[in-house]
């Protein structure tokens, strides 16, 4: 399960007491991250449904790793497990502001973007979902994964 570091109040020293931070009240973030958390102050929440045969059947044991390039570097955000409905939810991402998005000036200007990858096995992996999040939205992402065929499966 995750941990949403971002609005939690959890601090970042006592969660990852087992790593070794330099200095007292030190974040672990890089601080190309929390350049990125000012840049986008809003929040918005995500959800993924993974599903089998055309979306018929939901999918549990699913890897669902939702990350986000930042000037060249590539952060993994949520790296969570589907549950048996299918379903990760509850993940706030870093957004515009709801105002920046209404102001004709600014809409549509560098929108929070997220890429999504599923794995599982069984099926196809499923690789970089382009994903935009909006400000006090939550986005569905359905993903519907196809079997691996078995010639594949001898390789």
């Amino acid at each position: 399960m995750y941990i949403d570091y971002l609005n939690s109040g959890i601090n970042p020293a006592d969660a990852f007491s087992s790593l070794k931070l330099t200095g007292t009240g030190q974040s672990p973030f890089r601080p190309e991250y929390e350049e990125y958390i000012e840049r986008y102050p809003g929040r918005g929440t995500l959800k993924v449904q993974i599903s089998v045969a055309k979306e018929a059947f939901p999918l549990k044991n699913v890897v669902v790793d939702v990350s986000q390039i930042y000037n060249g570097v590539r952060y993994s955000l949520y790296n969570d497990v589907t549950d048996i409905s299918g379903i990760v939810d509850n993940m706030v991402l870093p957004a515009k502001t709801l105002e920046s998005t209404l102001n004709f000036d600014t809409a549509g200007v560098d929108e929070a973007q997220y890429l999504v990858s599923v794995y599982h096995p069984d099926f196809e992996a499923v690789s970089d979902c382009c994903i935009t999040i909006q400000d006090k939205i939550e986005t569905i992402l359905p993903i519907s994964l196809v079997p691996r065929t078995t010639r594949e499966e001898q390789d």
